[in-house]
């Protein structure tokens, strides 16, 4: 699938002082490396001036099963490292610039897989979640004034919709796209957000050393899905200008 949308060097370079970005996640997966475990001690050490916020928590597998998850976070900075014997995610919840993103992850992610003898990458992800406060409007309009959702609201008047959750996924170049919509229950103030969630990911292995070429490349794909999926009146707003 291409990105029907074509946007100028300039659309690209744009850095907008007011995000709506909720968080973004890079995701190494490997094949279990039990040492991990064993020798997290060496990973605390690299990790402990930056991150020193130390816990774990658990998460679901595919088959079912729970998977122990070391989490080294930094509060002030918003920058979260989860690590276990078969993943390592580098995640930013206050986020400027993707290349202060993309130096973090090579850093942390190239000295994980030296330390581990991680060679091999199963599954490489990068995922941004986008938060959309949209205004309160009796109409529901607001919506459509800050995104284009992959709904037909010809068929289905935006005004009768309460929430909605859309997800597609699909080819692009050569890795893999999914684009989740989703249109919140009012909050307590009658406001809506609308949630757009954006992973890209690599459907075969790939090895440690190619880590930022493919950062770069899902990285491009998410921000021209973004702006294909985002309005100018949007953008005025994380410009600070409405």
């Amino acid at each position: 699938m291409a990105i029907m949308t074509r946007f100028t060097q300039e659309d690209l370079d744009e850095v907008f002082p007011y995000p709506v970005l909720r968080e973004v996640a890079f995701e190494i997966r490997f094949s279990p490396r039990l040492r991990v475990d064993a020798e997290l001690w060496r990973l605390q050490d690299q990790l402990a001036d930056e991150y020193p916020s130390v816990g774990t928590e658990s998460a679901a597998t595919p088959a079912g099963s729970l998977l122990a998850i070391n989490v080294f976070k930094n509060n002030l900075s918003g920058r979260i490292i989860k690590v276990s014997h078969e993943n390592f995610v580098v995640a930013f919840t206050q986020y400027s610039r993707f290349e202060d993103f993309k130096t973090e992850v090579l850093a942390k992610a190239s000295a994980f897989c030296s330390t581990f003898g991680v060679s091999a990458l199963n599954r490489v992800g990068l995922r941004y979640v986008n938060d959309i406060v949209l205004p309160t409007e009796p109409d529901g309009n607001s919506l459509l004034r800050f995104v284009r959702p992959l709904m037909d609201f010809q068929r289905l008047p935006i005004d009768s919709v309460e929430q909605f959750v859309n997800e597609v996924h699909l080819r692009h170049s050569d890795h893999r796209v999914t684009l989740r919509g989703v249109l919140l229950s009012p909050m307590d103030d009658s406001r809506r957000v609308y949630v757009l969630d954006i992973d890209c990911h690599s459907p075969t292995s790939q090895p440690a050393s190619a880590l930022a070429g493919v950062l770069d490349k899902f990285h491009d794909s998410a921000q021209k899905f973004f702006l294909d999926h985002i309005t100018e009146q949007l953008k005025q707003v994380m410009r600070g200008k409405s």
